[in-house]
């Protein structure tokens, strides 16, 4: 087998490991609105909105937020590439990348693209963001 039949196998069994035991359905029905949630809180984000952000991840300091949005001058966030790893009606586990391109106030602009794995839970009828695992 060559490197590159070898390269689609593993990826293959490591998708196979990832959704093990998780029903294809759960994973399908929670996607729109794990999506949907990512986009507000890129939107929320890029408003430098404390309060907006607050509403997705309720867990996030307040005060640190506002420290930091004091500090900027603009912020552009774009989340895409998401995958929903594991789903249950009450749980949601997300790999996506955030590309960020922050203006500060005073210095030069920054831009940074990682890969993030986000813990979600649901909250009567919408996600909103609990914690990121990296």
């Amino acid at each position: 087998m060559n490197a590159k039949g070898l390269m689609a196998l593993v990826l293959m069994l490591c998708s196979l490991v990832l959704h093990a035991g998780v029903p294809q359905d759960q994973l399908t029905a929670a996607e729109p609105g794990v999506r949907e949630t990512l986009q507000r809180y890129a939107a929320a984000l890029e408003s430098l909105d404390v309060n907006a952000v607050k509403k997705v991840q309720p867990s996030i300091s307040a005060d640190n937020l506002a420290k930091a949005f004091k500090e900027m001058r603009e912020l552009k966030v774009t989340i895409d590439t998401v995958r929903v790893l594991s789903a249950d009606g009450a749980a949601a586990r997300v790999s996506c990348r955030v590309a960020q391109t922050l203006t500060p106030k005073v210095g030069t602009k920054q831009t940074t693209t990682v890969t993030r794995v986000m813990r979600l839970r649901r909250e009567s009828d919408s996600w909103v963001i609990e914690g990121f695992e990296r």
